[in-house]
């Protein structure tokens, strides 16, 4: 690809299925979006998203796993867009604590089933499950179809994860792809069982719900079906179980993010690249961009402690954006770049265009739906504000395209006759760099 190789080639092939598996981590994000998929729907809606969700999001996978296949880099969806347009540990030894996150995952995901069918007091049956709704949003019901399928994009998202490492990956054209779709599919087999055994332990949805929204609903109705079908301690073991998965898929979001803020950086993209570009040598990791995402996030997070509707809001525009993310490279694969889209090692040979086409309006559908409001009657408590933020940053990125971006960022630069990383001190200069005629006016 024109790159120096900088950082540290030492994640195994399967390392990349682990990765993108603890990345999703369906355990975790299934618990978070329950409570907006039991209201939203009820049983059958949240199951049956999920199934849907599910076969759609796979074929999602191999049309992005086949483009990663011949463009695997730390950039990803940020590269493949202009194609065609703990962290401070080694990799190889974060790749081992993937695969145990994702032993731990799996091993969770069992426990929780095993407990919840042996021990819930009542359950609910087949019929309820599958046939059963709720809508408690105020809408007509067949909005609420449309809109129950949030909840499962959300739970979803990330599994390009492994695509952000593909330059410390062995043998990435192969395992990078093989990772996206591998965890596609665990994931939704995973997901699936998961949320059979929550919805199963829950015998009347309706009374559940309002019940704990008399209660002033501020419990996760996913921990809430713990207490329902779990005596005690159960629900508090329960809970730890799944505060372990979360920190691991925070974890894996924080090396991805790192990897394609890393990304950005070595192209000049990003205000002080020389300074967040710059290689960590015993580790051969991104160091300064760890510690300025790692500070920049947790202190994001403190948002839900004084502004808890802009925090979903942020939430939702995040799984919006990767769903944009994932639908541009995709949709211009089958479209602009149709004849001469190579073959890499992962091929889905002639159906990799229908496939394509089948994804990218899945992808835009949904990413349309996202922007729907939850609530009836609409008020600014329960205003769905991503629409707000996603349209505040694309006129952001406007302007400063507009101004300043466009007179000297023309696409990722080639540094493969740089012999050692920029320290940050140093100045990105044209000397450093060889392959675009434009490198040479990119700024720092």
């Amino acid at each position: 690809m024109g790159y120096k190789q900088e950082l540290y080639r030492g994640f195994a092939p399967f390392m990349s299925f682990t990765f993108c598996f603890t990345a999703v981590n369906v355990l975790a994000s299934l618990t978070i979006g329950f409570s907006l998929s039991l209201a939203t729907g009820g049983s059958a809606i949240a199951i049956w998203s999920w199934f849907v969700s599910s076969i759609f999001t796979i074929l999602v996978g191999f049309s992005f796993a086949e483009i990663c296949s011949i463009y695997p880099s730390a950039g990803s969806v940020y590269h493949c867009f202009i194609w065609v347009t703990t962290n401070a540990l080694r990799i190889d030894r974060q790749g081992w604590i993937h695969t145990l996150a994702t032993v731990i995952q799996i091993g969770g995901v069992a426990i929780i089933v095993i407990v919840l069918f042996a021990m819930a007091r009542q359950q609910a049956t087949a019929e309820d499950v599958f046939t059963s709704t709720y809508n408690g949003t105020g809408f007509p019901f067949i909005y609420v179809c449309f809109i129950g399928v949030v909840p499962a994009l959300f739970s979803f998202s990330g599994y390009d994860a492994g695509a952000h490492l593909a330059e410390e990956t062995r043998d990435a054209g192969r395992a990078t792809p093989k990772g996206i779709v591998g965890t596609c599919i665990c994931s939704a087999v995973v997901g699936a069982t998961y949320l059979l055994a929550l919805l199963f332990s829950i015998p009347n949805v309706r009374s559940f719900v309002e019940s704990n929204q008399h209660s002033g609903g501020e419990l996760s109705l996913a921990i809430a079906t713990y207490q329902l079908a779990v005596p005690s301690p159960g629900p508090l073991l329960l809970t730890i179980l799944l505060l372990v998965n979360l920190y691991f898929a925070g974890m894996s979001s924080l090396t991805a993010t790192s990897r394609i803020s890393f990304a950005m950086a070595r192209d000049g993209v990003l205000p002080f690249s020389a300074i967040l570009r710059w290689i960590f040598q015993p580790t051969k990791t991104p160091i300064a961009t760890l510690i300025f995402l790692f500070i920049f996030e947790s202190s994001f997070l403190l948002l839900q402690l004084v502004a808890p509707t802009a925090f979903s809001a942020f939430l939702a525009s995040s799984t919006l954006g990767l769903q944009i993310s994932y639908g541009i490279p995709v949709l211009l694969r089958c479209t602009v770049a149709r004849n001469c889209f190579g073959l890499g090692e992962f091929s889905l040979g002639r159906f990799g265009q229908p496939i394509a086409v089948i994804s990218s309006a899945w992808l835009f559908l949904t990413s349309f739906i996202m922007f729907f409001p939850f609530q009836y009657p609409v008020t600014s408590e329960n205003m769905n504000y991503a629409v707000v933020i996603i349209g505040g940053t694309l006129l952001v990125a406007a302007v400063y395209w507009i101004v300043s971006a466009r007179h000297w960022f023309l696409g990722p630069k080639r540094t493969n006759i740089d012999s050692t990383p920029l320290l940050p001190v140093q100045d990105l200069n044209k000397e450093s760099y060889q392959g675009l005629p434009s490198s040479d006016s990119v700024r720092p």
